[in-house]
């Protein structure tokens, strides 16, 4: 089953709406403003269904609940050039091209998801997921929600702040005449 996101739901709202081919909504999606962290994914008749939340900040480990009974753990936010993110529980190993939300989830070598770019109508990005198993929308919307919106995207401003000159302020000559 396919299901479709609106790039501009996840870039910037608390609220997304996940619909199938015939426009018709499948999940709500919800972001805490207080807490970002905290994905929050609702049936069609507003029942919470699931989530994913920081576990433990430290290590930054997110967990992904499912009726209530965690289902997966993601171990770190993916960073850019990351091409494989592995969710444990679950078993299911995420591979390819994350900055722009192109890649598939295996289980035991069988592909059970894709999600790639897609352009909805009336021109608006957005994200499409196809889904095999009816038992896995629920998770598989929450991965692709929290991939697409805590991947980190390089910064290609130079930050003034970082000084990597290589002169330094102390000559060897004055070091050795000081010990």
């Amino acid at each position: 089953m396919k299901l479709y996101i609106r790039k501009a739901d996840l870039m910037v709202g608390n609220i997304l709406v996940v619909t199938n081919q015939n426009k018709e909504t499948i999940f709500i999606a919800s972001r805490d403003k207080d807490n970002p962290f905290l994905i929050q994914l609702y049936n069609r008749l507003n029942t919470k269904i699931g989530e994913i939340k920081l576990k433990n900040n430290f290590l930054k480990i997110y967990s992904i609940e499912v009726n209530g009974e965690e289902i997966a753990t993601i171990n770190a936010v993916p960073m850019i050039d990351m091409k494989y993110v592995y969710l444990s529980k679950i078993n299911w190993n995420i591979i390819g091209n994350m900055v722009i939300s192109n890649y598939h989830v295996m289980q035991a070598g069988k592909e059970i998801m894709t999600v790639q770019p897609t352009i909805m109508s009336q021109g608006h990005p957005g994200l499409e997921i196809d889904i095999d198993d009816m038992d896995n929308r629920p998770i598989g919307t929450m991965v692709a929600i929290f991939l697409d919106k805590y991947i980190k995207v390089p910064n290609l401003k130079p930050d003034n702040d970082v000084d990597i000159g290589f002169k330094s302020k102390l000559s060897f000559f004055n070091f050795k005449n000081k010990c």
